[in-house]
């Protein structure tokens, strides 16, 4: 068995194109998580709705949550980035 996972955990080279198919695949990723002005206004509005209808306790707990949910996307964008440079700078 220790043969067996040796060999399935062996350093393997990429199929041709991996790196430019990763690559398109982040910065698609990267162009879709741009907020547009109008998404903001949408939000804004949104949690207002949400104070309102829901009562503060409520809404203030939902707002604190999309807003860490935010914070997370923007650490991980940012991982994200920083391994597209990675490999970048490693194809070179």
């Amino acid at each position: 068995m220790d043969n067996e996972l040796k060999a399935a955990l062996q350093r393997k080279e990429p199929p041709a194109g991996f790196t430019e198919r990763v690559l398109a695949a982040i910065d698609r990723d990267d162009a879709a998580a741009r907020p547009t002005r109008r998404g903001h206004w949408r939000a804004i509005a949104a949690a207002a709705l949400l104070v309102i209808g829901l009562g503060g306790g409520e809404a203030v707990r939902i707002v604190r949550a999309k807003q860490q949910m935010l914070t997370a996307l923007h650490i991980t964008g940012a991982k994200l980035r920083d391994a597209r440079n990675h490999v970048n700078d490693i194809s070179r």
